[in-house]
C-alpha cells in the first residue's frame, strides 16, 4: 500500500540525512539533490552535509540548459565573467536549500505519512479520469528514476519547508499602497539626457607605451599572459540519444504505453476559421471594405463574401476557409479572435493591422479529445523510445560509476560492460571553448582540470554533463599553466597598456566636457567631442543600452549638476541630466496597479533571500575556496 510505503521511513535515521539531499522546495528555488564524490573536492560543508562539485555542475549545467531555451540566453554564456558568477549564484542557491532544510528539521517541524498520501492522490499528473490511479503513480515516479519510497520522502521534505516558510511569505508579499506608488513612479518617469561621447581613435592617436612600461604592465599581471594547462585522457561517453537504437519496439508495447499515458497525447481543442482580408494600398481598398462590412452586418454569407472581396487567394477561393488549427498557430491578432468566440457562425469585429482589415469567422469547433492510437502511433514511438532510453541511461549511469570505481586503473572493464568505444581527447587546452563536445564542456574541462583526478591516476568519478550524456574520464598526460616569455607576449602588453591609457584619456576629456556643461548648457565643445541633445529616456524606450539607462535613472534628481559617465552599448558616454517628467496621477495610478504582482513577485524574493539568510546563521557553514575555484576557473579562463 502507498501509506505502507512512506511509513517505512517516517521515523529513519537515514531521514535527517535526506533533508541535505533531497531539494525539491516548492518555495524555494529547487536546486537538486546531491551525490557525494570519491575525491575530497566538496566546494561547501553545511554542517553535517556536504555539497559535492559533481552536484554542483549537474546543476549549473541545468541552469544553463535553461538559458540556452531564452532569447540572448547563449550570448550571456559566452561571457566568461557571467558564467564564473552564474555558478556561484548557482552554489549560493544550494546552500540556502541545505541549511533551510536543516533548520526545518531541527525545529521539530514534520509531515504526516496521511498529508504526504493526500498530496499524492491530489496531485493531477497521477489522476486519471478525476481519480487516483496507482498504476499510473508508480508508473509516472518510475520515470523520474525514483522509488515510490524516495519520492515519498522527496515530497515530505518539500512539504516542511512549505509548512514553515509559506506563512511568513504570505503574510509579508502583500504590496502596500505607497510601496506601489513610489515604484510606480520611478517606472513611469521619463529623463531628458544630453549625451556626449569621444573621438576614440583621435585621442589613441597621441596615445603611445614604452617597452619599460610594458614590462611593468606584463610583471604586474601574469595572469593575463600565461600559456594554459593541458591534458590528455581517455574517456568514455554514455548518451541517451544512442542508447534509443537498443529499444525494442513493438505494437503491444507501445498499445500498453499508450494507454498508460493516454493523457499526454490528448489532442487540444482545434477551431476552423475563415478569413477576409482587405490590404492596404490594393485597389477599391475602401469600396471593398465598406461592402464587406456592410455585407456582414446585412448577415450575407461570408464564404460567399471572401470569394468576392478578399485579397487572400489562397484561401478566397474556399470561401475564406483556413481549416483546423490550434490555438497558437496562426497570426497572433486573428487567433486572439477566433478563439474568443465562443458558437460556430460568429464573425469577429474588424482587425486592422500593418496588412489591411482583416475579418475572421468561426465555422467549427473540435473540442479536446483523446485520438485513436493509429493517428498518433509515431508520436507514441517516440515517446515510448525516449522513456525507454531514460530508463537503460538510469541503470547504465548506475553501472557505469559501479565498474570505474571497482576497476579504477582503466577505463577497459566499464568499456566492453557497456559496449562503449574508448575515446582520447588529445591534448586539450584548459578553457579551450573551440574543441569538440564533450571536450568543450565547462564540466567535462572542470572535472579533468581537477588536480586530484590527473594526480591520481586513476578514473574520475561519474558526471553528468546534461540531462542526456555523462562521462567517465582517466587522466594520461597533464601540464600545468605557464607563464609565457615577455618577448613572446611583448605586443599584448603594449597592446593592453595602451588600451587603459586610453580609457582613461576618454573618461578625463569627458569629465571635462561634464564640468563645462553642467554650468553652461551651450559651452563650446572641442572638436574631437560629439553632442546629442535632448535625448529621452523611459524604462521602456531603448535609446540607449539598459546599463546606460540605470546609470542614468540611479542620478539624483537635480536637473543642474547630475551627470554619468558609463558604457552605452560599448562606447564611454556622458550624460547629463536636463529634465524629470512626472506622470500624471491618472498614469500612476495605472503603473501602479500593472506593478502589483512583480512587486509582490519581488518582495517575495526578499522575504525568501532573509528566510536564507537566517537558516544560514543556524548552521557551519566552510567553503573550500580551492574546490571552489576548480569549477570557477575554467569559465574565468575562457
Amino acid at each position: 500500500m502507498l501509506s505502507d510505503k512512506l511509513r517505512d521511513g517516517a521515523n529513519s535515521k537515514a531521514f535527517k540525512t535526506l533533508l541535505a539531499l533531497i531539494i525539491v522546495s516548492f518555495v524555494l528555488t529547487g536546486v537538486g539533490g546531491y551525490l557525494i564524490p570519491r575525491l575530497n573536492t566538496d566546494p561547501v560543508t553545511v554542517g553535517d552535509y556536504k555539497i559535492s562539485a559533481n552536484e554542483w555542475t549537474n546543476q549549473y549545467n541545468r541552469q544553463a540548459n535553461q538559458l540556452h531555451r531564452i532569447p540572448n540566453g547563449s550570448d550571456l554564456l559566452e561571457n566568461p565573467e557571467y558564467v564564473a558568477s552564474l555558478k556561484k549564484q548557482v552554489l549560493e542557491r544550494m546552500i540556502d536549500n541545505v541549511a533551510f532544510n536543516a533548520a526545518v528539521w531541527d525545529m521539530d517541524v514534520r509531515i504526516g505519512d496521511e498529508q504526504v498520501r493526500d498530496v499524492i492522490r491530489r496531485s493531477p499528473a497521477f489522476q486519471k479520469d478525476g481519480r487516483f490511479n496507482n498504476e499510473l503513480y508508480l508508473a509516472s515516479v518510475r520515470n523520474m528514476g525514483m522509488s515510490p519510497d524516495y519520492y515519498g520522502e522527496q515530497l515530505r521534505v518539500s512539504l516542511m519547508t512549505e509548512a514553515v516558510a509559506r506563512p511568513v511569505i504570505t503574510a509579508s508579499t502583500i504590496p502596500l499602497p505607497f510601496e506601489l506608488d513610489n515604484v510606480a513612479r520611478i517606472i513611469s518617469q521619463s529623463r531628458t539626457v544630453d549625451l556626449y561621447t569621444v573621438d576614440a581613435a583621435d585621442i589613441e592617436k597621441g596615445i603611445t607605451a614604452s617597452d619599460e612600461e610594458a614590462k611593468a604592465f606584463y610583471d604586474a599581471n601574469h595572469n593575463r599572459f600565461m600559456a594554459p594547462a593541458t591534458v590528455r585522457f581517455n574517456y568514455l561517453l554514455l548518451s541517451v540519444n544512442d542508447l534509443r537504437k537498443e529499444v525494442e519496439v513493438t505494437d503491444e508495447k507501445l498499445e500498453e504505453y499508450f494507454n498508460m499515458y493516454s493523457e499526454d497525447f490528448t489532442l487540444p481543442e482545434q477551431r476552423r476559421a475563415a478569413h477576409i482580408v482587405i490590404r492596404k494600398g490594393s485597389k477599391d481598398y475602401d469600396k471593398r471594405l465598406a461592402a464587406v462590412e456592410k455585407g456582414i452586418k446585412d448577415g450575407k454569407s461570408f464564404a460567399e463574401l471572401a470569394k468576392k472581396y478578399s485579397d487572400d487567394k489562397a484561401t478566397a477561393s474556399k470561401g475564406g476557409d483556413m481549416g483546423l488549427f490550434s490555438r497558437g498557430e496562426m497570426a497572433a491578432n486573428l487567433d486572439a479572435a477566433v478563439f474568443a468566440m465562443t458558437t460556430a457562425g460568429q464573425v469577429s469585429d474588424r482587425i486592422d493591422d500593418e496588412t489591411g482589415a482583416h475579418f475572421v469567422s468561426l465555422t467549427e469547433i473540435v473540442e479536446p479529445h483523446a485520438p485513436e492510437l493509429a493517428a498518433v502511433k509515431d508520436k507514441v514511438r517516440d515517446a515510448y523510445i525516449t522513456a525507454q532510453a531514460r530508463d537503460l541511461y538510469n541503470q547504465r549511469v548506475t553501472t557505469m560509476s559501479d565498474l570505474s570505481f571497482e576497476n579504477p586503473d582503466s577505463l577497459d572493464v566499464t568499456a566492453e560492460a557497456l559496449k562503449l568505444e574508448i575515446k582520447n581527447s588529445g591534448l586539450l587546452d584548459q578553457g579551450d571553448t573551440k574543441a569538440a563536445w564533450p571536450l568543450d564542456n565547462a564540466a567535462v574541462q572542470g572535472l579533468a582540470f581537477n588536480e586530484e583526478v590527473y594526480n591520481s591516476g586513476v578514473n574520475s568519478q561519474v558526471i553528468s554533463i546534461d540531462d542526456d550524456n555523462s562521462i567517465v574520464i582517466n587522466v594520461t598526460e597533464h601540464h600545468d599553466a605557464a607563464l609565457r616569455n615577455f618577448d613572446e607576449v611583448k605586443a599584448d602588453a603594449v597592446a593592453m597598456v595602451k588600451k587603459d591609457k586610453l580609457n582613461v584619456a576618454i573618461n578625463k576629456a569627458l569629465e571635462k566636457v561634464a564640468m563645462a556643461v553642467t554650468k553652461d548648457e551651450n559651452a563650446a565643445l572641442p572638436e574631437n567631442v560629439t553632442a546629442r541633445k535632448g535625448v529621452v529616456l523611459s524604462p521602456s524606450v531603448d535609446a540607449v543600452g539598459p546599463e546606460f539607462n540605470q546609470a542614468v535613472y540611479a542620478l539624483p534628481v537635480d536637473t543642474q549638476k547630475a551627470w554619468v559617465i558609463a558604457s552605452n552599448n560599448g562606447t564611454e558616454t556622458l550624460g547629463v541630466l536636463r529634465k524629470v517628467s512626472e506622470p500624471s496621477a491618472e498614469d500612476l495610478k495605472t503603473y501602479a496597479e500593472v506593478m502589483n504582482v512583480p512587486y509582490a513577485q519581488y518582495l517575495n524574493m526578499t522575504v525568501q533571500n532573509s528566510l536564507n539568510r537566517q537558516a544560514r546563521t543556524l548552521n557551519d557553514i566552510v567553503y573550500n575556496d580551492e574546490a571552489i575555484n576548480l569549477v570557477t576557473r575554467t569559465a574565468e579562463q575562457e
